[in-house]
């Protein structure tokens, strides 16, 4: 994740792409962050699950943001917002939406033998593990909300 994000970073200087080049250095920024948490340092290769969390965190502020200039009127900011989105969504793998989200959960919830809503932890758990983080864990825990009654 690391040679490839700091590959299209020097591709987007060179094209002289201002708007990319931002926020590829805010992402690698985050990244070398996240190592140095770690205890990798700043040079520090995270593993995959970290990487993906990096890149987790920045979509999902951005798009909280989004919401909270729409409310406000600021179509603009939630507009740039929402390019910043498009520009780091490739760097996440495809998320398990659907009919797939829900086959996952299902066979979850079958492999946990969970039956009511205090075992939605439980199923959970055993969905990271099968899934990782490719799933929207908001959408996940109402739709095993819905299937654990």
């Amino acid at each position: 994740m690391l040679n490839r994000l700091q590959a299209d970073l020097k591709a987007s200087m060179l094209a002289k792409d201002s708007a990319r080049t931002g926020v590829l250095r805010m992402a690698l920024a985050a990244y070398k962050n996240e190592a140095i948490a770690k205890g990798l340092g700043p040079q520090g290769t995270l593993n995959e699950a970290d990487s993906i969390a990096v890149f987790k965190r920045l979509v999902k502020s951005r798009e909280d943001s989004v919401e909270q200039y729409a409310k406000a009127g600021y179509a603009d900011r939630a507009a740039s917002e929402q390019a910043e989105i498009a520009l780091l969504k490739p760097y996440l793998p495809a998320m398990l939406e659907g009919a797939q989200l829900e086959a996952a959960i299902r066979q979850a919830i079958a492999d946990t033998g969970a039956s009511s809503k205090k075992d939605l932890g439980l199923v959970m758990k055993a969905l990271q593990v099968k899934a990782g983080g490719a799933y929207d864990g908001k959408a996940a825990s109402q739709l095993i909300g819905s299937l654990l009654n």
